[in-house]
């Protein structure tokens, strides 16, 4: 038999959304539950979230349509078919299924605690292609963690904070512990089941590299969050059997300016669709795919290096302050809204160097380091285009075809920029792990980012707060089942 330091019903690794709303459910039917968090405090990756998806909430029921009547809010099966038909059928039919039938609850548990849902929207402005799910919270993501974490607390659920896990504990088969290191000394625990939520591997250039599609940047990307997630989860999991032989990291993409937050208004314009050049000086999609952040972060993530140049004019620069983006990026930069920022920012970044000015083109290709004749024939090119109004290359949408005639040009940099990575660890609909055999191995669970299942290779951007959704819902699925069998 193990020996243990101390013993729980259930130990959850992760101090994320999914954990936290593993150990709500667990510590409500009167468990002993500990969370393990590596990181000095809680709160994980849904603490950037914005919304949270779900299919038949409360919410769309009381507001019976979205704001834009022409559309509808999705029902369940239109959302199982969505994740199934996004993926190629990629996707694991019984974890799509467990996800969107038990989603609408996240939004009902959080109501009952006192958040105030403001909206249940879209992430890119009249996308026919999205699905209305993305339910707002006053205070976002961060406000739901804290009040989830208040909630735990109140159950008295032991919260280790600094107190990474190691390795699992296996006795005959089965997880029954875990061996944390809470200041480097090792820390025997034992519990009748184990939940891993280390939140994926989206701050690992190589675990991206090597398990996703995103190789030509994997180390060359924005990471927009601060968290150590770096595939902890699933070196346990394997560890105890899991398979090997369908890892797939999903990278949740998003785009922007090199080096920038998320909310700067130069990385805003950026992405607004100017002219987009990788490192051959030469254009490489309709720059107006810029109307959904998906897709940019895709096209910015097969360059080349993930080299990323945008390319606008002054007329560009001043259009953007006065009359705002011609795109959206949720909360970040607000479709239309003049871009008053913007002169301040802009001259902020030339002084350091990383935003690039010049008075012609061949002068600019030398700053940005460019072959100077084929980003002044890819140019020359793209005006002959506006003026036209017929993009012969990528056929941009005409509305965005301007010319660039007259100078100053500014060159902004841009990456693909990860908030995480979805995937890896293979998981049934009850959230277990499973072997290469797809049997279940006992008394393990994933749940959140470190799972896989609800993608095939890439995050489904057309279900708008996917990941956080998932990330509650698989967490009280997990915990409910592995009460079960205690």
């Amino acid at each position: 038999m193990a020996k243990f330091d101390v013993e729980y019903d259930l130990v959850v690794v992760g101090g994320g959304a999914s954990g936290k709303s593993a150990a709500l459910i667990a510590a409500r039917e009167g468990k002993r539950v500990v969370v393990l968090e590596k990181m000095p405090e809680t709160g994980g990756l849904s603490m950037y979230a914005e919304g949270t998806a779900a299919f038949e909430s409360s919410i769309q029921n009381e507001l019976g349509t979205p704001r834009l009547s022409k559309y509808h809010f999705p029902t369940k099966q239109e959302g199982i078919e969505k994740f199934m038909g996004y993926s190629h059928q990629r996707a694991n039919y019984d974890v799509v299924r467990a996800f969107v039938e038990n989603s609408a609850e996240t939004i009902d548990i959080y109501r009952d605690l006192g958040v105030v849902y403001k909206a249940c929207d879209i992430a890119a402005e009249d996308d026919p292609n999205e699905v209305w799910t993305f339910h707002l919270p006053e205070g976002l993501g961060a406000h739901c963690q804290e009040v989830l974490l208040d909630a735990i607390q109140k159950l008295d659920v032991d919260i280790f904070t600094s107190t990474p896990a190691k390795e699992l504990i296996i006795e005959e088969g089965a997880v029954v512990g875990v061996v944390a290191e809470p200041e480097g000394e090792p820390l025997r625990v034992g519990g009748k089941a184990v939940i891993l939520a280390t939140g994926g591997m989206g701050s690992s250039p190589e675990r991206i590299f090597k398990y996703s599609w995103f190789a030509p940047a994997a180390y060359n990307m924005n990471t927009l969050t601060p968290l150590q997630n770096v595939g902890d989860g699933l070196d346990l999991a394997l560890s105890a059997g899991a398979d090997p032989t369908s890892i797939t990291t999903c990278p949740i993409l998003a785009a922007g300016g090199r080096d920038m937050t998320m909310d700067s208004q130069v990385g805003g314009a950026g992405v607004n669709p100017g002219v987009w050049i990788n490192k051959t000086g030469r254009r490489f999609a309709a720059e107006s795919v810029a109307e959904n952040i998906g897709d940019i972060g895709t096209y910015y993530g097969k360059q080349p290096g993930g080299v990323v140049w945008s390319i606008l004019s002054q007329a560009d620069i001043d259009r953007l302050v006065a009359e705002g983006s011609e795109i959206a990026i949720g909360e970040f930069v607000v479709y239309h809204k003049p871009m008053e920022r913007l002169p301040i920012e802009l001259e902020a970044n030339l002084e350091s160097g990383l935003v690039k000015k010049a008075g012609s083109f061949e002068e600019l290709a030398a700053l940005i380091d460019v072959p100077v004749d084929t980003f002044v024939a890819t140019m020359a090119d793209y005006n002959e285009a506006c003026e036209k109004g017929y993009d012969d290359a990528f056929m941009k949408k005409p509305q965005y075809l301007r010319p660039m005639v007259e100078g100053p040009f500014y060159a902004i940099p841009l990456a693909a920029g990860t908030m995480g990575s979805a995937g890896g660890i293979r998981i049934n609909g009850n959230m277990q792990v499973v072997d290469a055999d797809y049997n279940a191995i006992p008394g393990l669970y994933a749940v959140g980012l470190d799972a896989t299942g609800l993608y095939g290779d890439s995050y489904n951007m057309e279900v708008p707060g996917a990941a956080n959704g998932f990330a509650h819902t698989s967490g009280r699925i997990a915990a409910r089942h592995a009460i079960s069998t205690m």
